[in-house]
């Protein structure tokens, strides 16, 4: 999990490191069609030719659009505002999962909980901070990406029971999200600079053989011990950030986001013990 997610960090860098030339658009529908590519075979080998429809169908319709918008958001953001404070924001999403919970999976959320979300909330509004002074959209367009890996982890979770291999669990947001943002590629198109040739190939194998090893930590560790490591994102972020882009974390953003992976380690601590 931690190698993964530290493989997710670089892929990170390699986007903010095209300078923008790229939509967040097209690098999205990059990532997600060639993760469909590389994984329809496998799906289709073990489930058969039936399998391509997801089901239930809304919930996983919801699952592509949401994870494609909120990759989308997440580059854009990457691509705006320094590392830590981007991937930071994307942290919102357990806080959103549990705002959504009650209503959306009819799970019970008691006081503990209700105050976590509060409390990470208050976090995100600290990392915020600069769109109070008008230099901020790149946080804001963070927060939205947030909210977004919020709704995906919802509707992971309505569809959980009906998904029976973590193969499903990967092909159906990406050859989904792929079909809903191909009719914008050629809005967004941008051609490909030669130059940029080793960062598009090395984003892709980061791509594939992180997602790869994600799936592999989940299928052979507890979810909950295992999903605390995702975290390790932040810490490849602050590196990188460092390291290439001379980017360090001030007071302030080191503050919201201790708050955010507090608050969001809470939430899994409390539904550890529910369940």
């Amino acid at each position: 999990m931690t190698t993964a997610v530290l493989l997710f960090a670089c892929k990170d860098a390699l986007v903010k490191s095209t300078g923008g030339y790229y939509s967040p658009i097209l690098i999205m529908w990059l990532q997600l069609s060639f993760m469909a590519i590389m994984w329809l075979p496998f799906l289709i080998a073990y489930h058969g030719w039936r399998s391509l429809l997801p089901k239930p169908f809304l919930w996983q319709f919801v699952r592509g659009a949401s994870i494609a918008v909120g990759m989308a958001l997440a580059y854009w953001s990457i691509i705006l505002i320094p590392m830590t404070d981007a991937i930071a924001m994307a942290f919102v999403a357990p806080l959103v999962v549990a705002t959504l919970s009650p209503f959306l999976l009819k799970e019970r959320i008691g006081v503990y909980r209700i105050l976590a979300v509060i409390f990470g909330f208050v976090g995100a509004l600290i990392l915020l901070r600069p769109l109070f002074v008008g230099e901020g959209l790149g946080y804001l367009i963070g927060l939205l990406s947030g909210i977004a890996f919020g709704i995906y982890y919802t509707a992971n979770r309505r569809t959980a029971t009906a998904q029976s291999s973590s193969i499903m669990v990967v092909v159906y947001p990406a050859y989904i999200g792929t079909v809903l943002i191909t009719p914008f590629v050629p809005f967004t198109w941008t051609p490909p600079r030669i130059d940029d040739s080793a960062v598009i190939i090395g984003f892709m194998l980061l791509t594939y053989i992180g997602q790869t090893l994600l799936l592999t930590a989940f299928r052979f560790g507890e979810a909950t011990v295992v999903a605390p490591f995702h975290y390790m994102h932040l810490v490849g972020a602050t590196i990188l950030g460092y390291i290439f882009f001379s980017e360090i974390p001030d007071f302030y953003t080191w503050f919201g986001v201790v708050i955010i992976v507090a608050s969001g380690l809470f939430i899994a601590f409390r539904e550890n013990r529910a369940n």
